[in-house]
């Protein structure tokens, strides 16, 4: 058996898609209701996945059955999806009128600059080298791994904790350091 190149990968997809695009297209709209994004969603996906078997290097003897049947399970798919959230959707009529409580009554009382600086203050030494170098300044995780000489993985994962404490911080100094505050 042969493996198919990309070339003859394209090849193949471009002679499907002339042959059974429409055709898709038409069994999409009428089994989604001619949703227009979700019937886009489910003839690309079926191309896609087809595609991808090509690169594979898997053999598909009918091209169309195959399209179908995959276009058949994306549209399951998107009305499954439908229906498991129109079960958690109610008529604007039956909603509740439910009150939001507000912290601040307003964006512009918050002093946007003050903020920062408190919330940089409770970040350590190294976590506020850290921000000025990836957030100031702009530096790529590997001119950051060769500072601290660790990998560019590494300081991956370092901003990633340092972005999960600023913003479990955030909330915390907004409240207490809003304008005419505490």
């Amino acid at each position: 058996m042969a493996r198919i190149n990309k070339a003859q990968a394209d090849q193949m997809l471009q002679e499907a898609y002339k042959l059974y695009g429409n055709l898709l297209v038409k069994y999409c709209a009428v089994r989604l209701k001619e949703d227009a994004v979700a019937v886009d969603d489910c003839v690309q996906n079926a191309f896609l996945i087809y595609y991808k078997k090509l690169l594979g290097g898997d053999v598909i003897e009918k091209p169309k059955a195959f399209l179908y049947r995959t276009a058949d399970n994306m549209v399951k798919r998107s009305l499954a999806d439908y229906y498991k959230n129109a079960k958690r959707t109610i008529e604007l009529e039956k909603a509740e009128n439910i009150p939001v409580e507000e912290t601040f009554t307003d964006a512009c009382d918050l002093d946007y600059d003050y903020l920062k600086r408190v919330l940089l203050e409770k970040l350590s030494a190294d976590e506020q080298l850290l921000y000025q170098q990836k957030y100031v300044e702009g530096m790529a995780l590997k001119e950051i791994g060769e500072y601290y000489k660790i990998t560019p993985s590494a300081v991956a994962n370092r901003t990633s904790r340092l972005r999960t404490k600023i913003k479990t911080l955030i909330d915390y100094v907004i409240e207490n350091n809003s304008k005419g505050g505490e």
